[in-house]
């Protein structure tokens, strides 16, 4: 271990450039914050590159173990350095960084198992991104596919919402429109996309097939008027008060609960 008291240290900078999605790009590093996140990660097994920590988290019982176990350069940092490299109101003084997985629609072919793939369409809230993993994590989905204009599912806010969930299932980034359309018609799978008009079906109206997919649409546009055309049905969630519409995370964990209410 090593105690690290410059704001100028190559890699105090390096993990402060992280908070940043183009440096998270350049160097495919991501920060990873919290004792809970760090067991788990332990527990996976997953690769660090290296561990920034306050006194405060060495002088924590489960902090301590943390950093005994990890097999990766772990830097001691005081309170204001941490303070500046976090993004998290009230840090717990432990930090990974971590390398950033990449995944692509080749990678699902070694999937042996029949389910539902979950599509996000350009979304823009890192809160609903995060919180859609999770749910998505919890709800067994095989696979989350997000098309080009989606935010950065690596950005601090995402893995924060996510809450661990990014190591628990294959995310797959960048993808076109056409090339999500090729993968669903070579697997044979039946293409659903959450929509707010006429033609759409309740949500539990609709008899969802084991491989499925669904597509969920951005915040202010939704799923993208190409997708709709080509998708086999539209569906959305029915509401009985008055509110205009649902946050999308809350719908598409309503429509994930569906899908596993009728396939388990």
């Amino acid at each position: 271990m090593e105690l690290i008291t410059s704001l100028t240290n190559a890699k105090v900078k390096m993990a402060l450039s992280l908070q940043q999605k183009k440096y998270r790009d350049k160097y495919q590093l991501f920060i990873l914050e919290g004792i809970r996140n760090a067991e788990m990660v332990i527990a996976k097994n997953i690769s660090v590159q290296m561990c920034f920590f306050t006194q405060k988290a060495f002088t924590n019982e489960r902090g301590k173990s943390i950093l005994e176990q990890l097999k990766c350069p772990c830097f001691e940092v005081p309170e204001h350095i941490y303070q500046k490299i976090s993004d998290t109101q009230s840090p717990q003084g432990l930090m990974l960084i971590l390398p950033i997985q990449n995944y692509n629609l080749d990678d699902l072919a070694t999937i042996n198992k029949s389910g539902l793939y979950l599509i996000l369409d350009r979304l823009q809230d890192p809160g609903n991104i995060g919180t859609i993993i999770r749910t998505a994590d919890a709800m067994g989905v095989k696979a989350i596919i997000c098309l080009n204009g989606t935010a950065d599912i690596y950005s601090p806010k995402v893995v924060r919402s996510a809450m661990g969930s990014l190591f628990n299932l294959p995310i797959i980034t960048k993808i076109s429109e056409q090339d999500l359309l090729s993968f669903c018609q070579n697997h044979n799978l039946t293409l659903y996309a959450t929509a707010l008009d006429n033609s759409a079906k309740a949500s539990w109206d609709i008899s969802y097939p084991q491989d499925c997919a669904i597509i969920l649409g951005n915040e202010a546009n939704g799923v993208s008027d190409n997708l709709l055309d080509k998708c086999n049905a539209k569906i959305y969630i029915p509401m009985k008060g008055d509110a205009e519409s649902l946050n999308v995370a809350n719908a598409g964990s309503m429509t994930m609960y569906e899908y596993c209410r009728q396939n388990i």
